[in-house]
């Protein structure tokens, strides 16, 4: 997948649910399109009722605004597949200020 150097396009994507004037639900996603340092740690295998899955986790160096918070409900979409959070670090680096672990979702 082509980039600028080491880092990678990848998006952060975040559903809100919120009620509307009628008291219905509505749902609204919030996406940022940024660049990343990708980091690929393989992958795994192991048994889950009685099924071979694969695991394949990767970790993201990204710039982000620091005015807004990460958490566990962003998820990473990155080359057609999409990534759920399960570490963050806030770092103080020139390049990047967040170091995000994440798992592919099955």
């Amino acid at each position: 997948m082509a980039g600028i150097g080491d880092y990678k396009p990848i998006k952060l994507s975040k559903f809100t649910t919120s009620i509307d004037g009628n008291g219905d639900q509505t749902q609204s996603e919030q996406t940022w399109t940024l660049w990343a340092e990708v980091t690929d740690f393989g992958g795994s295998r192991s048994q889950v009722n009685g099924r071979t899955t694969l695991a394949d986790s990767k970790e993201f160096k990204i710039w982000f605004r620091t005015d807004w918070a990460l958490d566990g409900d962003w998820k990473v979409k990155y080359f057609g597949q999409t990534y759920a959070i399960t570490g963050l670090s806030r770092v103080n680096e020139k390049r990047f200020n967040w170091v995000i672990s994440a798992n592919v979702q099955s």
